[in-house]
């Protein structure tokens, strides 16, 4: 059976993103190795985040239109979750219990409602276990 897989902002920005090469490099075989093995999950929130950094925040921004390719793209190879009202909630209940900031938990929330049970991001605790089910991955960080 595949697993379901949740790919935060950081992660889909590495995977357009050339000026940090080997972030760049791990990224992409990270991505189509868990397209041919995973079910692969992004949301709205990555999606707009992605927008944002592409176009103002990397070295070398990408043009609306260019961005609207990748868009495209990850529309066509991606399950992609609307946050609703009933992951904002989630996301709430999330902040109140683990302390992480509301956008980060509201990836988190988004990873669940798709019954995600790896969350791929650098910005939270590698390994950590969210609701005994969805597993934080930092593929950046160094394997003991």
């Amino acid at each position: 059976m595949k697993d379901r897989v949740f790919f935060d902002s950081n992660i889909i920005i590495y995977l357009f993103d050339k000026s940090e090469k080997d972030k760049h490099e791990l990224v992409k075989y990270l991505f189509y190795k868990n397209l041919q093995e995973n079910i692969s999950y992004i949301s709205t929130q990555v999606i707009n985040e992605f927008i944002v950094i592409a176009s103002q925040k990397i070295k070398s921004p990408l043009s609306l239109e260019e961005i609207k390719k990748r868009i495209d793209f990850l529309n066509t190879v991606l399950n992609i979750n609307i946050i609703g009202l009933n992951t904002c909630y989630k996301a709430v209940d999330l902040r109140l219990r683990h302390k992480y900031s509301y956008w980060d938990s509201l990836i988190i929330a988004s990873a669940l409602e798709n019954d995600c049970s790896i969350l791929y991001t650098e910005d939270l605790q590698h390994e950590q276990v969210i609701e005994g089910k969805l597993k934080i991955i930092n593929p950046f960080e160094k394997q003991g």
